[in-house]
């Protein structure tokens, strides 16, 4: 009776030995399934406002020259050359233009806000070093008035105003793509820059004055979530082209 005990013990040790190993190969290490679903995200609830009258507050970073960061973190990756970050912040932005012109005269201005993602300090995809911002929202606002006669007549009169005013609000997503990031850790930045131009089209200073011939971008609220994928060899693979 012994002996039929201690054989049937050794055959149970030998199939949980053989599970062990079945399980292992199907299902991999702890390690190797927690490095393939890598995933970061960041939320910044600040409404995009701009109030046009004096005194009263506006939120968006308005007329901050510098950019606004969104997120910055750092995220973990194997060491395989699959390995793909998706990045895709997502903003609610608005925008304000206000133009004026007098007699056979013509003002323009426009008002934008760009988008920044950077890995380990490079722009990622379709960013480029040359063009490292995404324009999210952008909006030209120009007013001519050719009409002298029409003008002098409304001078006469003292009745003449022409004022054109714009503003859109709108909600934007793209998707940044980082193929082939390498293994180890690496330093994710998600940034957001407001850009106006004045009647030139030089670049200056969104305003929070809105008087003639000014523009005002905010944004807010905002989201970036970062994901890591594959794309293996068998699958087509990843292009970046002009």
């Amino acid at each position: 009776m012994n002996i039929i005990t201690k054989y049937d013990s050794k055959i149970r040790s030998v199939a949980f030995s053989c599970l062990a190993i079945v399980a292992l190969a199907l299902f991999g290490s702890p390690a190797l399934a927690q490095s393939s679903g890598n995933f970061t995200a960041a939320v910044q609830t600040t409404q995009c406002t701009m109030n046009t009258m004096p005194g009263l507050p506006d939120s968006g970073a308005l007329n901050d020259p510098n950019p606004v960061n969104l997120l910055t973190t750092t995220i973990k990756t194997p060491n395989s050359k699959f390995t793909t970050l998706l990045i895709r912040p997502s903003l609610v932005t608005g925008l304000f233009t206000n133009t004026g012109a007098d007699a056979n005269e013509y003002s323009g201005n426009s008002a934008a806000v760009k988008v920044y993602v950077t890995l380990d300090g490079q722009p990622v995809a379709p960013a480029t070093s040359a063009t490292p911002g995404i324009i999210y929202d952008q909006r030209f606002q120009q007013l001519s008035l050719a009409d002298a006669s029409a003008m002098a007549t409304c001078a006469m009169n003292n009745d003449c105003d022409v004022d054109v005013v714009m503003s859109t609000l709108a909600a934007h997503s793209f998707d940044f793509v980082a193929p082939d990031v390498g293994g180890g850790e690496h330093t994710l930045a998600v940034e957001w820059r407001f850009e106006c131009t004045n009647n030139t089209g030089a670049v200056v200073p969104c305003t929070q004055t809105y008087t003639a011939n000014t523009a005002g971008a905010c944004a807010g609220p905002g989201t970036v979530t970062v994901t890591q994928v594959k794309n293996f060899s068998q699958d087509t693979p990843i292009v970046i082209a002009p």
